[in-house]
């Protein structure tokens, strides 16, 4: 449609300088005519004149401002109007005790007024927006069956976005879907000079309202992303309450589905409260902890109620407890490796003399201090990562039930390592059988003491590798698989060995004699591990390839192993899998990097698969990028704990020896800027709206209160212009004017 309006402009424009000079001489013109009329008596008579001076003069500036008549043609077209829907996290929580989700609010806003949004697209060009942190064009099928992810909710990047893709006056309006809860940083500085940029008015509709919120959530915890095994490590949380009534609520700390520790808080309304736990890894590798505080009746958000976080538990220094027996060649040279090792932290207590044994003095006289038996098997036992009995008897030293008993827990339920090694004072030969240690050694004893000759063989043999040693970390002090066979064979004799009543199920015996019976064996007790070398003359292998003043070095590297191995030590495994990070944002996919580290690799069949935060475990797809490395992508659906599996093999030998796999863990969490709080803020929408010339309702609300123009825009596509300052009449009339002020003044007596 075209048509055409006139309009009265003028073509010469003055700024505010100009006006202020014009206004002066307006005001001496005015000043010029009162003194020239002084003389007059007549009011009236001064009136005239002082009118028709002034007159006069503006006259004169309105033709200089040269005033015309412009004709203007115009079209009329729908004009531009933008819907923008928030599409942060946020936005899927609840926003009314009902539990109704805040999109559920924005999805009624539209079904519910359907006449408005038909009669929207009658009249508007329409788009449709999705926001977090940036903008993205979206349909409104998208709005309606997308569920909202965005990991942050930037409402002024997203009007600058917006800005950016019209050209200046080209969108007319924008009603904006959101429930405030704004986290990025434009509209929280002073945002006036930004406000100065839009030139469209932006409505609001508010997702919730925000009225009568009620939420206790986890604001923040605060704990080193790396920690210490067997120290301790401090893990302070923040909660915060709004709305509800003073109340005491349990704060849980949780390692995987273990309780580790529970504080009682007592927080009232718009309080905040510190907690701090304590927590003492006993076990190498990446740790999930959770904090979760019980979900109240009423609360708006349960999301908040609990939060996860990584720890990556690792080892300083390996603290062992080294407990000998009697003095020996064998317990001499496992001191002297120990000790050679940086990585030990030895603690070493030798019996040098027994109970039984004469002595020509008194028992003051003799330097011996007291075995610390309470000290070390009390408080202190947790203190160390191993515990090694060397061709220990336990009987004579008041070492009862009690302490036995608590060496077994150390071990199963506390993550401890134990190491027994042989001799005539170890296994059924200290009577060990029936004690709370036999339960938790991979070889069976006997509970009823036998004689010491059936207890203990001086036969010299031969140590075998097993199947299974062949290939465990333990036993390769060499990398190469033949040349590590080889030098098992080319070993020495060994001199006597423990017999014992056999193997546990769940132990894996890793050196045997030419007969079969068990000389190292180790296994997983529970959280623990435990491993026992049934001879006491290992150390002849000391001086098999040793260098002159020194140990063997496969001597050393045998028993490092082997304390590596108890200790979980993720250093001896074939096989490793990282993650790229430690948490994810939902379907953000998570980049696995998997690579082999042990021999024959090039021959390894590699398996990969995800357990799922429900419990399903699905197989992974890999992809080479090197002769050793592979690459996998997870992808990440649903929130909660993640756990890749990785190992080599094909179902056989592999799959008892704990070298040939590994997992980790990765989270996959809400933003925790888009749940801590209520994350409701209609104020902000209020004044946002306000500041662009626009208004704000609820999604309860009608649309009418929007106030939206459904007139058509008129695009003017053309003008003509029309002078009217020359025009004979104005002439005239100035002369008019000046004339009859000057006639008038002479007939009045002026001169």
């Amino acid at each position: 449609m075209r048509a055409e309006v006139e309009k009265f402009i003028f073509l010469n424009q003055i700024g505010f300088l100009e006006g202020v000079l014009v206004f002066l001489l307006f005001l001496i013109v005015i000043y010029g005519a009162i003194r020239y009329t002084r003389r007059l008596r007549s009011l009236k008579r001064k009136i005239i004149l002082i009118s028709l001076r002034s007159l006069s003069f503006l006259l004169i500036v309105f033709i200089l401002l040269n005033p015309a008549l412009r004709t203007e043609t115009y079209t009329e077209e729908k004009p531009r109007l933008a819907i923008l829907i928030d599409n942060s996290t946020s936005m899927s929580l609840p926003g009314d005790e009902e539990g109704t989700p805040r999109i559920q609010a924005v999805r009624n806003f539209f079904e519910n007024h359907k006449s408005f949004f038909t009669e929207l697209e009658e009249n508007f060009y329409l788009s449709y927006y999705v926001f977090d942190k940036t903008l993205k064009p979206a349909s409104l099928n998208f709005i309606n069956t997308n569920e909202p992810n965005g990991t942050a909710t930037d409402i002024g990047e997203a009007i600058k976005e917006l800005d950016k893709n019209y050209d200046t006056g080209e969108l007319d309006a924008v009603i904006l879907f959101s429930d405030g809860a704004n986290n990025g940083t434009i509209l929280k500085k002073s945002s006036d000079e930004f406000f100065k940029t839009i030139s469209f008015p932006i409505n609001t509709v508010a997702a919730a309202s925000g009225d009568n919120v009620r939420d206790i959530w986890i604001d923040g915890i605060k704990a080193s992303v790396i920690a210490f095994v067997r120290y301790p490590l401090s893990i302070d949380v923040v909660i915060k309450s709004i709305g509800f009534k003073a109340s005491n609520i349990p704060v849980t700390l949780k390692d995987g589905d273990k309780i580790v520790s529970t504080e009682e808080i007592s927080i009232g309304p718009n309080d905040d409260k510190k907690v701090e736990f304590t927590l003492n890894p006993t076990s190498l590798g990446r740790k999930v902890y959770t904090v979760s505080i019980p979900v109240i009746a009423g609360e708006v958000i349960k999301e908040n109620n609990q939060k996860s976080f990584v720890i990556d538990v690792i080892i300083d220094r390996i603290r062992v407890l080294h407990i000998a027996g009697t003095p020996s060649w064998d317990v001499r040279f496992l001191r002297m490796a120990l000790k050679r090792n940086p990585n030990v932290d030895l603690v070493s207590f030798f019996i040098l003399r027994e109970a039984s044994d004469m002595v020509f003095a008194s028992q003051n006289e003799l330097s011996l201090i007291p075995f610390p038996v309470d000290e070390l098997f009390g408080n202190e036992l947790s203190s160390f990562d191993v515990l090694i009995f060397h061709n220990f008897d336990f009987r004579p030293y008041g070492i009862y039930g009690l302490h036995l008993r608590s060496l077994r827990d150390y071990v199963m339920e506390e993550g401890g390592s134990f190491l027994m090694i042989g001799g005539d004072k170890s296994f059924d030969s200290g009577s060990y059988g029936g004690t709370p240690i036999s339960e938790i050694l991979p070889v069976e004893l006997n509970p009823i003491p036998p004689r010491s000759n059936e207890t203990f063989s001086t036969e010299s043999f031969h140590a075998k590798l097993t199947p299974i040693g062949l290939r465990h970390p333990v036993t390769r002090v060499i990398p190469n698989e033949k040349e590590n066979e080889g030098y098992w064979k080319n070993m020495p004799e060994l001199d006597g060995f423990n017999k014992v009543e056999g193997l546990k199920p769940d132990a894996i015996p890793l050196l045997i004699t030419p007969h079969g019976e068990p000389i190292l064996v180790i296994s997983q007790v529970k959280s623990g591990r435990v491993a026992s070398f049934l001879s006491d003359s290992f150390w002849e292998w000391v001086f098999v390839r040793a260098g002159e003043g020194e140990l063997a070095p496969y001597y050393e590297t045998f028993w490092n192993r082997i304390l590596l191995w108890l200790v979980s030590d993720p250093g001896l495994k074939d096989i490793r899998v990282r993650v790229e990070k430690t948490s994810y944002d939902l379907s953000e996919k998570a980049k696995l990097d998997i690579w082999i580290l042990g021999y024959e690799k090039n021959e390894e069949k590699i398996e990969a698969s995800v357990v799922f935060p429900d419990g399903i475990q699905r197989e992974l797809n890999l992809e080479k990028t090197s002769s050793d490395r592979f690459s996998a992508e997870v992808e990440t659906d649903e929130y909660g704990v993640y756990k890749v599996k990785v190992k080599t093999g094909d179902g056989g030998l592999d799959n008892e020896t704990d070298n040939s796999e590994d997992e980790i863990p990765f989270l996959v969490e809400p933003p925790i800027n888009e749940i801590k709080s209520p994350t409701i803020d209609q104020e902000l929408l209020k004044n946002l709206a306000k500041k662009t010339g626009g208004r704000s309702i609820t999604a309860n609300d009608n649309p009418d209160g929007l106030g939206i123009d459904f007139s058509p825009k008129k695009i003017i596509s053309g003008y003509k212009t029309r002078g009217i300052w020359d025009k004979p009449w104005f002439f005239m009339l100035l002369v008019a004017l000046l004339s009859s002020e000057w006639l008038l003044g002479r007939r009045w007596g002026l001169r």
